[in-house]
């Protein structure tokens, strides 16, 4: 990074810590990433080195190089017959046994714990959320529509105190607890969809979500996260409707891609300002990702196809670590942004692994990150670690 702007970042930080109150320490900066799918890497052989080569836990090389903070997904249950259009996620990964043991690596490490409650069985975003299976099948047994809203109210409640249960009592509470993923649209499909007519369904279930946490952990953060960090209008829709429908949340949530946005760093922070200003609420970017290759391992394009708004000579190791030392000393400049959390760290290269597995013969669909990780196609980590300490310090 060039002299001159790390001059000016640490500028910036005096700056900032002279303004707060005699005696007040700042709350550090949270920076790190989703590791849910590690379980699965290591299983399916996948190995990761420091810079130097140094061969290690992936887990401890992320905190070594100054990430402070994992996010971890819970799946209701997951293995053949459990997913979706013939793909589903392996059976013992992302389910609770699987987020426990994650969660018992991650804090012995000293790492902090957003935990996502995704309440479906495989993927959730804005266009599917389906429910898991079990809840379906038992809500097809009830004789109408009422009974079915109070069931799975209800199951949302229960499910969600078992888990914050079940985290506490082994000692790895979270600090953070996202009801859902990427839930502009809504959640638990039907019942829950984001429609002027359905909100006060959808507000019930969040409500039940929000009190559970509460009700085992009340210091656990909730929050709501929604894609499409940047889209004033977007987020100002969906949270009015919440706070109308009585609604409580802690942070904003809020997914940010170049890619996806074709928003700049400088136009994601205008947009935190205005959301954090507007609902008198911090906001934690929940996801965000950059290309360090132009194409994956197998020579398709990712996911990311493209960077967005940023040239694509910056589709490269270097460049990666200049979008991310921007987009985490602009963040952290910002009022009210608590952190950053990348997707997906540790999803390396390795044909036992996709995005999931197809139904019938267990092969794995195409690895469409591999080429957006903070590793290599072999497990090396990328220049992005030299530049994470300087804003979790």
């Amino acid at each position: 990074m060039p002299e001159a702007t790390l001059q000016r970042r640490t500028l910036l930080a005096a700056s900032l810590a002279a303004a707060l109150p005699a005696g007040a320490a700042p709350s550090p900066f949270l920076a790190g990433g989703d590791v849910s799918a590690l379980t699965w890497m290591e299983a399916a052989g996948a190995r990761y080195s420091d810079r130097a080569g140094n061969a290690g836990d992936a887990l401890a090389i992320l905190k070594a190089a100054g990430h402070n903070i994992v996010r971890i997904r819970l799946y209701e249950r997951t293995g053949p017959g459990t997913g979706r259009d013939g793909w589903y996620w392996p059976a013992g990964s992302m389910d609770l046994p699987d987020v426990l043991a994650l969660s018992r690596r991650a804090t012995a490490l000293g790492l902090q714990i957003q935990l996502t409650l995704h309440y479906s069985d495989f993927w959730t975003n804005s266009k599917d959320q389906d429910l898991p299976h079990r809840w379906a099948a038992h809500l097809a047994t009830l004789p109408d529509e009422a009974a079915r809203m109070a069931t799975l109210t209800e199951f949302v409640s229960v499910r969600t105190r078992v888990v914050m249960q079940a985290m506490v009592k082994q000692g790895t509470p979270p600090a953070f607890v996202s009801l859902g993923n990427e839930i502009e649209a809504g959640m638990l499909y039907p019942y829950g969809r984001a429609t002027p007519e359905n909100w006060p369904r959808l507000a019930a279930l969040l409500k039940a979500g929000h009190a559970a946490v509460k009700s085992v952990l009340p210091s656990a953060r909730t929050v709501l996260h929604l894609d499409g960090g940047g889209d004033l209008a977007k987020y100002r829709d969906w949270f009015d409707h919440a706070r109308a429908n009585g609604v409580d949340w802690d942070v904003i949530g809020s997914s940010y891609y170049p890619f996806w946005t074709g928003k700049t760093v400088t136009e994601m922070a205008a947009f935190c300002r205005d959301v954090t200003e507007r609902y008198d609420r911090d906001l934690l970017v929940m996801e965000t990702g950059f290309n360090w290759a132009p194409m994956r391992a197998d020579g398709w394009p990712g996911q990311l196809e493209h960077n967005g708004p940023y040239p694509a000579r910056m589709s490269s190791p270097e460049g990666q670590r200049d979008f991310m030392a921007e987009m985490l000393g602009t963040m952290k400049a910002t009022p009210r942004v608590l952190g950053v959390l990348y997707w997906d760290p540790i999803m390396i290269a390795n044909p036992k692994v996709g995005w999931a597995l197809k139904e019938g013969t267990g092969e794995p669909g195409p690895n469409v990150v591999s080429n957006t990780t903070l590793f290599d196609f072999k497990g090396r980590a990328l220049p992005v670690l030299d530049i994470w300490k300087q804003f979790t310090s």
